[in-house]
C-alpha cells in the first residue's frame, strides 16, 4: 500500500496538487516506507513541498538511513558534516557517505569519487582515502591589499569541485537578489545576474569541504558561514558597486547584525575561466581589479580590524564582455550561525 502512495504523490506533485500529494506521502512515510521518509524529510529540510520543521526532517532522514535508504544516507552525511547540532562530524558523515555509495545512490559515488581525488567503484577503499584534513589548508596567499584584507589564493578547487558546484546549480538559478533598506531581499536594477543559494536541504560534501578550505583561507570558523551561493553572470550581466557588509546606521541593518551577526568576510570562488574576457570583481576604491583562474579564490574583509564597516570594500561584478561566468560565494560572520548547537537537533541526529 505505501508503495502506491508514495508513487501516487509523486504523480500529484508533478500534476500541481501538493495537498493531496502531501498527505499520501505523509501517510506512506507514517507506514515506514523508506523513500516516503527521505522525500519529506528532505523537504521538512527545506520548507519546499512541506511545512518547514528541520527538527521533523532530520530525524525522518536519520529513521530512513538506519533502514537502508540510499539518498537518507547522502543527506544524513550532509547534515553531519554541515555541524547543524554542534561541530562538524566528519568522521560519521564520511562513514554515511560510503554507506551511501555501497547502496547504489549515484550522487554519493560521486562525491567520494571527487573528495577522494580519484575515480573508482570500491568506495569502502575511496572513503578511507579521504583525509577531511587536507581540505582544512589553505594555499598560501596573495596579498593584493593590506588595508582592507584582500587576499588571492591559487587553486582552492579543482575541476571536479568547480565543475560540481555549477550542475548543483544550474537548475536552481533565480535572478538575483539584494538585500535592502527595509531588511529583506528584493530585486534591484543595481544588480542584473542570477544566483542559486544552497540551503541546508541543498549542500552535500563537496560543498561542506570547499567551505572548510575557505575557513582555512580566512581564518575565520566554519560555523560562522552563511548559506553559500552560486552566482552566474551571462554576457553583459553584472552586480554594481556594492558593500557586503551591514550598516549598522541602515535600522533593518542593525537589527539583522544584533541578531546574527556582522558579515565580516568574504569569499569567492571563480568556478570558471574558459572562454570568459572581463567578468572581474573590481575594487574601485583600491585601484584592484581581479579574475582568478578556474579554482582559484578571492577572500576579502569587509571591517576594519576593529571590526568597523570598512567603505574601500566596495566592490563590483563587472560584466562578462564574452562567455559566462560562475562563482561561489561565501559570507563569513562574526559569530556562529543561529541554532548552532540545537538540542533538539542533536537529538534527532542520534536518533532520539
Amino acid at each position: 500500500m505505501s508503495d502506491v502512495q508514495y508513487t501516487t504523490a509523486l504523480s500529484l506533485f508533478g500534476q500541481g496538487r501538493p495537498e493531496e500529494a502531501s498527505r499520501l506521502l505523509g501517510e506512506a512515510a507514517s507506514g515506514g516506507h523508506v523513500p516516503a521518509m527521505s522525500l519529506l524529510g528532505h523537504q521538512m529540510l527545506s520548507g519546499r513541498g512541506a511545512a518547514l520543521d528541520p527538527v521533523s526532517g532530520v530525524r525522518l532522514i536519520m529513521a530512513a538511513a538506519e533502514r537502508g535508504g540510499g539518498m537518507a544516507c547522502a543527506v544524513a552525511a550532509a547534515l553531519l558534516a554541515a555541524g547543524v547540532a554542534g561541530a562538524p562530524d566528519w568522521d560519521r558523515a564520511l562513514d554515511y557517505l560510503g554507506r551511501s555509495a555501497e547502496l547504489g545512490f549515484p550522487m554519493a559515488q560521486a562525491q567520494l569519487c571527487i573528495l577522494a581525488g580519484r575515480a573508482g567503484d570500491d568506495w569502502s577503499a575511496l572513503r578511507r582515502e579521504i583525509d577531511i584534513g587536507t581540505w582544512r589548508q589553505a594555499p598560501e596567499p596573495e596579498q593584493l591589499s593590506g588595508e582592507p584584507r584582500v587576499r588571492a589564493f591559487q587553486g582552492v578547487a579543482g575541476p571536479a569541485v568547480c565543475e560540481w558546484m555549477i550542475v548543483r546549480a544550474r537548475a536552481r538559478l533565480r535572478p538575483a537578489m539584494v538585500y535592502d533598506a527595509a531588511g529583506g531581499n528584493a530585486l534591484s536594477a543595481a544588480r542584473v545576474n542570477s544566483a542559486a543559494e544552497l540551503s541546508l536541504a541543498d549542500v552535500d560534501l563537496v560543498v561542506l569541504a570547499l567551505r572548510e578550505r575557505l575557513a582555512a583561507a580566512a581564518g575565520l570558523p566554519v560555523m560562522h558561514m552563511d548559506a553559500p551561493q552560486v552566482l552566474h553572470y551571462a554576457a553583459g550581466q553584472r552586480f554594481s558597486p556594492h558593500f557586503d557588509f551591514f550598516d549598522p546606521t541602515v535600522p533593518a541593518q542593525a537589527a539583522e547584525m544584533a541578531a546574527n551577526g556582522q558579515r565580516v568576510a568574504t569569499a569567492l570562488v571563480y568556478l570558471n575561466d574558459e572562454g570568459l574576457q572581463g567578468g572581474e570583481t573590481d575594487f574601485p576604491a583600491l585601484g584592484l581589479r581581479r579574475r582568478g583562474r578556474r579554482g582559484d579564490a578571492l577572500v576579502f574583509f569587509n571591517v576594519d580590524g576593529a571590526g568597523r564597516p570598512d567603505r574601500r570594500t566596495l566592490h563590483a561584478g563587472l560584466p562578462p564582455t564574452a562567455g559566462e561566468k560562475w562563482l561561489f560565494s561565501q559570507w563569513i560572520r562574526d559569530r556562529p550561525r543561529a541554532g548552532a548547537g540545537d538540542p533538539s537537533l542533536l537529538a534527532a541526529l542520534n536518533g532520539r
